[in-house]
């Protein structure tokens, strides 16, 4: 059983999340999908931009601050027809302001085809940020994905 597909949906926030808006210039950006940490409010507006045009819906079960340090998010989508899942741990430093955020995705399929076609759009930029379709493809062989 996942997850999510024990928690009730929630209704859609308005408008981008709000710790989007307050990310400080030296953030941070770690995730499943990514080989390294992205590094840079510019970089990370630019790669999250894009990650959230290749959801088909986002579905969310949980949105909201937790204590004064932390925000989260869990949401279910697909991409390309594909089931993924989404964790989101937003670190809000002593200004309220956002300088760390952990995107997690999976199954595993799905963070492999999320990583794979954030490559294609960014290979000339952040290309050495996301596995190319040969190492997606390697790694799903190597799991029987």
């Amino acid at each position: 059983m996942k997850f999510t597909e024990t928690a009730p949906t929630l209704p859609r926030p308005n408008g981008p999340p709000l710790w989007l808006g307050k990310l400080t210039q030296d953030a941070t950006l770690e995730g499943a999908v990514l080989k390294r940490a992205v590094h840079g409010k510019e970089n990370i507006l630019a790669l999250i931009s894009h990650a959230r045009t290749l959801y088909e819906f986002q579905d969310y079960t949980y949105y909201g601050n937790l204590g004064d340090d932390f925000f989260v998010e869990s949401y279910r989508s697909s991409v390309q027809g594909t089931p993924i899942e989404c964790s989101l741990l937003v670190h809000m430093d002593d200004s309220c302001q956002a300088d760390s955020v952990l995107i997690h995705h999976y199954p595993l399929d799905a963070a492999l085809l999320f990583s794979r076609l954030m490559w294609q759009k960014f290979g000339d930029r952040f290309g050495e940020l996301y596995l190319t379709a040969a190492q997606a493809n390697g790694i799903a062989r190597a799991s029987d994905k």
